[in-house]
Parts: C-alpha cells; sequence; structure tokens
C-alpha cells in the first residue's frame, strides 16, 4: 500500500494541530495538580490517557477524554473498542461518513485511496486502509506513551539533558505554542526522544520474509524465508553505538548515526507508517510539559537494568 507522504506539514498536522495541543494541555494540567500534592507521581498513566485522547481524535475523529478522568471505565476499555473498529470491515462504510466532516489520519488517506484507484482495487485500497489504522492506533497510543515515561525516566536521570530542552524551547518559541514547522526545528528534543528510543525500542525484534535468495557473510537465505532482525540488540550494539547504555542525545544531534542502525521505526519501504504521528504527539506533550512541570528521580527509584545483548 503506498500512503502520501505525511513529513509535509500541510494538509495533517496543520489541520489536526489543536488536537495535539488540547490533549497536551489537559496532560500537563493532570501532572502538575498530581505533583502540586508533594507526593511521587507515576506518569505512566498520564502518558496513556494523553495518548490515547490524541489517538482516538487523530486517527478516528473520536473524542475520548479520558484524561479528565483516568479511572474512567470506559477509557480503561477504549482501546479494544478502537482495535475492534479498526479492525471491522462492516463499519467501514460508518466510519467513512463520520470522518466526512474531520480532518483525521483515516479519512485522509481514504480520500488519498479514492483520487488513487478504482472498482475493485478501489475496495482493496480501502479494506487496507482498515489495517493501517490499526497501525496508527498502536503507533500513537500504548508504545507512544511507553516512550514517554522512558523519555521522563531518562530525563530525571540526567537533568542537564531536561535543562538543554527546556533552553532549546525558550530559544526557538519563545513564549508561543509551537507550529509543525516550529516542532521541527527543536533538533535537540528531537534527539533526545530518539535516544529514548534507541534505548528503549517499542519492539525488541521485528520479522521479516526474504523477497529473493541472498547470501550475507557466507549465509544463504532463501527466497521466502522468515528473517528476524533483533533490532533492539542491533541498536545496543557498541560498534554503531559507542557506550551502548549511555543517554546520548549528542549522538543523534550530530547527525553522526549509520540510519540503518537506528530501527526503533523499522527502515525502508515497511517504515512505520505511524511514525510522524508519533514523534509530533511526543514532542508537543513534552513542550507543554516541560515550560511547567520538572522531573526529578525519587530516592526510591530503581535504575533499569539493559538487557543482555546477543552474542
Amino acid at each position: 500500500m503506498h500512503v502520501p507522504d505525511f513529513s509535509q506539514p500541510l494538509g495533517i498536522s496543520l489541520e489536526m494541530e489543536h488536537h495535539f495541543h488540547r490533549c497536551s494541555a489537559q496532560l500537563t494540567t493532570n501532572i502538575k495538580e498530581a505533583a502540586g500534592k508533594g507526593q511521587k507521581i507515576d506518569v505512566r498513566k498520564y502518558f496513556a490517557g494523553y495518548t490515547l485522547d490524541v489517538i482516538a481524535a487523530t486517527s478516528f475523529g473520536i473524542e475520548v477524554n479520558s484524561q479528565k478522568d483516568l479511572d474512567n471505565p470506559l477509557a480503561k476499555d477504549v482501546s479494544t473498542i478502537l482495535q475492534d473498529i479498526a479492525s471491522s470491515e462492516g463499519l467501514l462504510m460508518l466510519l467513512k461518513i463520520e470522518l466526512l466532516e474531520k480532518p483525521d489520519f483515516l479519512q485522509l488517506i481514504l480520500s488519498y485511496e479514492e483520487a488513487q484507484s478504482s472498482g475493485k482495487e478501489e475496495l482493496k485500497g480501502k479494506l487496507e486502509v482498515i489495517a493501517q489504522a490499526t497501525v496508527f492506533f498502536v503507533a500513537g497510543y500504548e508504545t507512544t506513551a511507553a516512550t514517554l515515561q522512558s523519555l521522563a525516566y531518562n530525563l530525571a536521570l540526567y537533568p542537564d539533558v531536561q535543562e538543554k530542552i527546556v533552553r532549546e524551547f525558550e530559544e526557538q518559541l519563545g513564549d508561543e505554542l509551537p507550529t509543525y514547522e516550529d516542532v521541527t526545528k527543536l533538533k535537540y528534543l528531537h534527539s533526545a526522544i530518539m535516544e529514548t528510543l534507541r534505548m528503549y525500542p517499542p519492539l525488541n525484534s521485528v520479522n521479516r520474509m526474504a523477497s529473493e535468495e541472498v547470501t550475507i557473510k557466507g549465509i544463504t537465505i532463501p527466497k521466502g524465508a522468515g528473517v528476524m532482525i533483533p533490532i533492539a540488540n542491533v541498536m545496543k550494539d557498541p560498534e554503531y553505538f559507542p557506550e551502548p547504555d549511555k543517554f546520548d542525545p549528542e549522538r543523534f544531534y550530530e547527525g553522526s548515526v549509520n540510519p540503518v542502525s537506528f530501527l526503533a521505526f523499522g527502515y525502508g519501504p515497511r517504515l512505520c507508517i505511524g511514525m510522524r504521528l508519533a514523534l509530533l504527539e511526543m514532542k508537543i506533550a513534552m513542550v507543554h510539559v516541560l515550560r511547567k512541570v520538572k522531573f526529578v528521580k525519587t530516592d526510591d527509584l530503581q535504575v533499569r537494568r539493559q538487557p543482555e545483548r546477543y552474542r
């Protein structure tokens, strides 16, 4: 399936910008109020509520408002509900009708497919869109919440990095809310997110099928063979990332990372279609939160143990 280039600022990001800011503002309010009570908090549930609200609004045009009641049973079950919607062929037309007036990912891709196909190919394209909507949900909800949690963890352990990110906000944004174009200027924040994804990727491995026979270092992989790529281990290989257990955003900021060695979103034609959504979601959230909140480690914080690498 071919999809439009979502890296462009026009269309998707500008139309949906208010969703990110609205949800990020609520996230900041929730964390600030909880921290104001003088107790340590588990930020994971706050990030999960944020990412759920964002992905529901941007990918499905649904207002969940889970952040206003983090213990709401509906909010807890909505992930299952949305996954059922995304995988249901019978609800496609219902979704399409609802989405005609809403600038979300699913409608934009449907419009693209309608312009590129006709007849049976058009139907096939729409069914593929349903599958991609599920990808948006997975990329934008659970994995993004986990990455935001890991980023907060790293910033608490490395306050100098946190301070540098905040200074970047002041220099690049002032007191303004960031537009899509503004977010692309936040190079150090981007580097910190990429380094977090390197250390704590959403997936430890990905599976692919060989499209043709190939021999690599004397090992022949036949056409059609399944191949498991241990992406977590590749991204912790000191050959590609010196001092791999160290949180060092500078390695990405300097642009010296070989793109083939960074596989958190995959690589090539199978690159995660939800990548730009997830990155934009995380960046805008951090702009809002770090302007009002500082992440600090608690006395009983357990330092994460890095998994053993393959030998």
